[in-house]
């Protein structure tokens, strides 16, 4: 219990800063009471006095009193309804904004176990069930209070007897009450639940509609719905019958105790203890009494049901989140961008199996650094440790020499973008995309990159061009379209450390090529560090490190790599499914290349060398596998003298063979 109290004060402090606010309103509710006291003195002088003597210019007096009560009443009523209404809104704004900037802070495996719908029922239900009793509560004990102590005092005036008597039944009425609270207490637990699985349930359908159509699930799903709708349903039903039993209580206790009263209050008057008037004034006083007791009643039965939706707001609130505003962090500007990875192991804390064991490797400035490998073997864990979504178990990772856990997360992540393969796109334009997390705009720097990322001309085909409006996700776009307006964003803003996660998983070779080519002079000024599956886009790296089995296992240039015929011979193989004459084919042409390329450097004067083109001819013959008839549109020939000069150089690299140029 004191727990409860201690959370439930915390939370009427929020209130705090309307207290001038709040002030008024009661002073107004307090001036409704005391007009709310004057009718049944009224209704007493009528009776004893008015009637009996025929005033009537007491009469006209007391009637038009009557009426300025009414109006004052009114008027008193309604400044209180719109202060309680500012304070409830300003207070349900603080709150959600409290909760919400905690949640985005808290760390991503947090929002990896909670479920989306879960979040959305505790920041929109719970926060109004909770901001309803903190900005009701106080308001209504208040002037339950005011209204008690006001009416106890004038009944006890009138007959002491008749006062005392009605109050012998508060306790039973406290009683049922209480029993009553704690059953609607586990009914709304049970809701809040059950609402949280439907919050789920339709964000997570909703989001993956596409599917859902092409599997022909659109029935089965509903039904899932209706079953989860049928439980909400029964809590639903359950609440309104528990309702109405208390309701009927409520009631049965209500008429019963006015019974006696009016019966007890007619003996006092028939025996000549108290007027007629008097008794009028003191059971329409008990009847006002009623009344506050009923209010104190639901907001008991009120303050026990939040308790839920608090303990549930709680659990988000008292989550420990990320150490953005640590004192005892450096700030990172204007860095050079090395990242070091110095022995590097991760597992999660509940298992024992490593994600990445003891993984060393450089992503120098000015360089393409590629991790490949297969799925699974810990590549998009790199990049969560990089952004310290988690935390190393073992090892350190360095920024320019500073170990990153000494470094403060804002100026970190401010020094790294992110091209992922599953690319968010916001509602909104796609200016506000492409400037997202950029507070200065920039045009010309805009049209630069997405000029760069090759998506400029499709923009300004669109309606409104850049202020085009997209749609929640992007969905009015491609996934190609979507990707390099993701590569464009990260080009605009400009930091020193580039992340590519498959990047270019959704683009066709040519246009991978083309915005490799127009931006391979930005990159000179970055670290890059990218994830790929693509051989296509391994070619760009200076240099590949491939992980198997959680480990380093190679590292190299991509013709390197493919020359030492290990794991990345292998993957390289099984992405292009080529056969192991063809990769030996690869293999010796590699080695030949490298040959004449030491040649050339040696000795200058060799009789035997491949022209360009035939160098051209040959890396798109065997290194992109395209056709005679493409490699002709692309060096201007035609299809049959491609051949003859595929044909040709090979001849030659036949002949350097035989020479066995070293």
């Amino acid at each position: 219990m004191r727990q409860r109290l201690r959370v439930f004060i915390i939370y009427f402090k929020l209130l705090l800063p309307y207290w001038d606010k709040s002030l008024l309103s009661l002073v107004c509710v307090g001036l409704v009471v005391l007009f709310s006291l004057a009718t049944p003195l009224i209704t007493k002088v009528l009776i004893d006095y008015v009637y009996p003597a025929r005033d009537l210019p007491l009469l006209s007096f007391l009637v038009l009193f009557s009426l300025l009560i009414f109006i004052f009443n009114v008027l008193f009523s309604d400044i209180s309804s719109y202060l309680d209404t500012f304070i409830h809104q300003t207070l349900s704004i603080d709150l959600r904004k409290k909760f919400f900037t905690h949640l985005l802070r808290l760390p991503l495996g947090f929002h990896y176990e909670k479920q989306v719908g879960d979040l959305l029922v505790r920041v929109t239900n719970d926060i109004d069930v909770i901001v309803d009793t903190v900005a009701e509560a106080l308001p209504v004990i208040i002037k339950t209070i005011m209204q008690l102590a006001a009416l106890l005092a004038i009944c006890l005036m009138i007959d002491v007897n008749l006062t005392l008597l009605a109050f012998v039944g508060i306790p039973v009425y406290f009683i049922q009450t209480k029993f009553f609270a704690s059953r609607f207490e586990e009914i709304q637990d049970r809701t809040q639940r059950s609402e949280s699985a439907v919050y789920t349930f339709y964000q997570e359908k909703m989001s993956h509609v596409k599917t859902i159509k092409s599997f022909n699930q659109e029935i089965y799903e509903t039904d899932r719905l209706i079953d989860k709708l049928k439980n909400l349903f029964k809590l639903a039903r359950e609440n309104l019958f528990m309702s109405l039993f208390n309701s009927f209580f409520d009631a049965s206790l209500i008429t019963v105790w006015t019974a006696f009263l009016t019966w007890y209050g007619g003996y006092r008057v028939i025996t000549g203890h108290i007027s007629i008037g008097e008794v009028m004034a003191i059971l329409m006083y008990l009847g006002q009494i009623h009344q506050p007791f009923m209010d104190f009643g639901t907001v008991y039965k009120s303050v026990v049901k939040s308790f839920v939706s608090i303990n549930r707001l709680e659990e988000i609130m008292q989550a420990e989140p990320e150490a953005y505003q640590d004192t005892k962090t450096y700030l990172l500007f204007d860095i050079d961008g090395e990242i070091i990875f110095d022995r590097i192991s991760f597992r999660y804390p509940d298992s024992d199996e490593y994600i990445l064991k003891d993984v060393s490797f450089v992503a120098p400035p000015g360089e393409v650094t590629a991790i490949c490998g297969a799925s699974g073997a810990g590549k998009s864990t790199i990049i969560d440790l990089i952004l310290r979504f988690i935390d190393a178990s073992e090892g350190t990772i360095f920024i320019d020499n500073y170990g990153i856990k000494q470094v403060s997360l804002m100026t970190l992540r401010a020094n790294i973008s992110i091209v992922s393969q599953d690319v968010i796109i916001f509602s909104g334009t796609i200016r506000e995309n492409l400037q997202y997390g950029c507070k200065v705009v920039d045009k010309d720097k805009m049209v630069g990159a997405t000029k760069a990322a090759e998506i400029h001309d499709f923009i300004l085909q669109l309606p409104k061009g850049y202020d085009t409006q997209i749609g929640e996700g992007g969905l009015a776009l491609s996934g190609g379209q979507r990707q390099r307006l993701s590569i464009a964003r990260a080009l605009y803003r400009d930091v020193k450390i580039l992340v590519l996660d498959e990047a270019t998983s959704a683009l066709d070779s040519i246009t991978e090529a083309k915005i490799f080519d127009n931006i391979k002079d930005r990159l000179k000024q970055k670290t890059v560090l990218m994830i790929t599956h693509r051989p296509s886009s391994l070619k760009n790296a200076n240099k590949i490190y491939v992980i198997s089995d959680n480990k380093l296992t190679e590292s190299g240039s991509f013709d390197d790599l493919i020359s030492q015929q290990g794991e990345f011979y292998k993957f390289y193989q099984a992405q292009l499914q080529e056969s192991d004459e063809q990769m030996a084919e690869k293999v010796e042409l590699l080695r030949l290349k490298k040959k004449i390329a030491e040649s050339e450097k040696n000795k200058p004067s060799l009789p035997i060398k491949l022209s360009n083109l035939e160098k051209q001819v040959l890396h798109l013959y065997y290194e992109d596998k395209k056709t005679y008839a493409k490699i002709g549109q692309e060096v201007g020939l035609e299809a049959y003298e491609v051949a003859r000069v595929r044909k040709s150089a090979w001849e030659k690299l036949e002949q350097l063979k035989e020479l066995e140029i070293s």
